[in-house]
């Protein structure tokens, strides 16, 4: 314990202010589902987030921050473990942690071994875990439950949100029955996000009576589909204000084999006017979140919770709103791989600032260990995200794996590169090409920077 706090000591002097180091800092750490950067703090012209806002002034934005699969149980189980899916062998939504590692420490299992009261609200894990947690949360009636009946909080699980009333309707076929929209008018307390911040602010309040060190996730819902958001939301986007991604004529064809049809086939029916819908109601359900956040971060100041607390606040992976003709994640693109990731610390000397350093989701586990003084398991395959907190300049390899499926890509600073088990290949030029339309990867020119990228996807880490 001495030898643990003094670790902490030389941490803190450089990362918080001498008053900060009394206790050992605790954490909220907060995951929306299926969150990309369309917020304002990413350079969204239109989309309004005050509360993450907010909070980015508190801490740094990593504006190059990257999911590790972008599909929700691979996502998470690859953050929370501190794994890449290729190390654990966690490629798909059925998966749970324990089935693929066994004998795992879990993010938030570090810290309840550690004497830190590890609760969860909402959907954090997307299979259960109960392991992890000193106390969950009954995000139904704002209680607790006992840790082996932990609730799945999934798309199609307990949620009440379908006793809901507002105008609405479905976006596509059948085939994608969630995929659908409704501005709620009557039954706002029935939705996820609301539900999620109710139960989280009975938490917080526990935490404080009881004075306890605390690991507190929460997990919000929006802006995932269903795209239920009250009305005052979609209020705030007018279709006719909304701009629809268009692909220059001349841009490189993508093989079929790069989506998943399930999802490409059911938006092929989607017209003008259901795009502008599907568009105004993810941006709702990302403002209907913001406003649950700001909610939550406002109880936990005034309780005081925040002067001792390192918060991180992030998307699970990115999303297509239209780019590429798709409506959802699972891709290997910017769009479905890139996500916000902001994390702030008590008394921290670069607070308001941005990181331009490309990192991984898999970064955040030894960072929050870091930061906490405890001592990660070894075989992590993140790097600790500290320094940048306090340079956000300072050197780091600068490379981002993601799977899906048996495809792979890797991310630099400038360029992307993907490769299709079924066939073919991908290279995009992020200087010049933001939005991936122009496939380089055949380009004579760009030959050299194919066979370095082709060495780093080769390298990655694969299931034995």
């Amino acid at each position: 314990m001495i030898s643990r706090m003094k670790k902490w000591i030389l941490l803190g002097s450089a990362l918080f202010a001498v008053s900060s180091m009394a206790a050992r800092p605790n954490v909220l750490f907060i995951v929306a589902d299926d969150l990309n950067v369309d917020i304002a703090c990413y350079g969204h012209p239109q989309v309004k987030t005050p509360n993450i806002d907010k909070l980015r002034e508190r801490g740094m934005v990593f504006e190059r921050a990257y999911a590790q699969y972008p599909l929700c149980n691979p996502s998470r189980n690859s953050f929370l473990s501190g794994l890449y899916p290729g190390t654990s062998g966690c490629l798909d939504n059925g998966m749970n942690i324990r089935e693929a590692v066994p004998d795992v420490v879990t993010l938030p299992q570090l810290f309840k071994n550690n004497g830190y009261r590890t609760v969860t609200t909402g959907k954090i894990f997307h299979q259960k875990d109960p392991i992890s947690w000193s106390h969950i949360s009954n995000v139904r009636t704002g209680g607790l439950l006992p840790t082996d009946e932990e609730p799945m909080f999934y798309l199609h699980g307990w949620s009440d949100e379908g006793e809901t009333k507002g105008e609405g309707r479905m976006l596509a076929d059948e085939t994608v029955k969630w995929f659908e929209w409704r501005s709620v008018t009557e039954g706002e307390e029935l939705l996820k996000d609301g539900r999620a911040k109710r139960a989280t602010i009975n938490r917080i309040d526990e935490i404080v009576a009881d004075n306890a060190p605390f690991f507190l996730s929460v997990g919000f819902a929006r802006p995932h589909d269903p795209y239920f958001a009250p009305k005052r939301f979609f209020d705030m986007y007018p279709l006719d204000s909304l701009s629809l991604p268009v692909a220059p004529d001349d841009a490189s064809p993508i093989p079929d084999h790069a989506f998943y049809h399930v999802f490409k086939d059911a938006f092929a029916t989607m017209n003008e006017q259901k795009k502008r819908e599907a568009m105004r109601s993810y941006y709702a359900g990302v403002s209907y979140m913001d406003e649950q956040l700001g909610l939550v971060l406002d109880h936990a100041e005034e309780q005081g919770l925040l002067e001792n607390t390192v918060v991180v606040f992030m998307g699970d992976n990115g999303y297509q709103v239209g780019e590429k003709e798709y409506w959802n994640k699972g891709l290997l693109f910017e769009r479905s791989c890139q996500a916000p990731l902001i994390i702030a610390t008590p008394g921290m000397k670069a607070a308001g600032g941005a990181c331009a350093r490309v990192v991984e989701f898999v970064d955040i586990y030894p960072t929050l260990a870091e930061l906490c003084g405890l001592e990660p398991p070894d075989g992590l395959d993140g790097t600790s995200l500290a320094p940048l907190l306090n340079d956000p300049t300072a050197p780091r390899e600068e490379i981002a794996y993601s799977y899906c499926n048996a495809d792979r890509s890797v991310r630099d600073p400038r360029f992307r590169y993907m490769v299709w088990k079924q066939g073919g290949h991908a290279l995009y030029d992020h200087e010049k090409d933001a939005d991936e339309n122009y496939n380089l990867a055949d380009n004579p020119e760009y030959a050299p920077v194919v066979k370095r990228m082709r060495k780093l996807i080769d390298a990655m880490p694969e299931p034995n």
